[in-house]
């Protein structure tokens, strides 16, 4: 799994929401050295359009800072990046999470972006269990 931490940035934060993050002996530090601590959601949606369409609602958003939440953990599926093994990319479903972190970025809310690869083993669990129920009748 791969994991990539940004930074929110936004003309209108404080200073110490735009700093850049970094880590040190296992902690997620500012740039003065302060340990940063992270309270938020998770939005990890396996299936399509593989993000939550309301994670960008200005009401909820609002709510989310109102709670003092500073942080979003958003799944990425790498078949919504890549719904077909060709090399062919979805640009619409980059340009979604692209758009996602920038504007989470302007309400002072982090982004862990998740990668997630699971899709492809959940497609290969139907596909052995078709073959199961197929030629012996096991139904689990």
């Amino acid at each position: 799994m791969v994991v990539v931490v940004l930074a929110a940035v936004g003309s209108s934060l404080a200073d110490d929401v735009k700093a850049r993050l970094s880590v040190v002996d296992n902690w997620l530090v500012d740039q003065y050295g302060r340990v940063r601590i992270f309270h938020g959601i998770n939005s990890v949606v396996k299936g399509c359009p593989y993000y939550d369409d309301q994670i960008l609602n200005v009401t909820r958003l609002k709510m989310y800072r109102q709670w003092g939440f500073n942080a979003v953990r958003l799944g990425a599926m790498w078949t919504g990046a890549q719904p077909v093994r060709q090399r062919q990319f979805n640009e619409t479903y980059i340009s979604v999470l692209e758009n996602v972190v920038k504007q989470l970025a302007v309400y002072a809310i982090h982004v862990l972006l998740d990668m997630h690869q699971v899709t492809y083993l959940i497609s290969f669990i139907y596909c052995v269990s078709y073959i199961l129920i197929s030629f012996t009748g096991f139904v689990t």
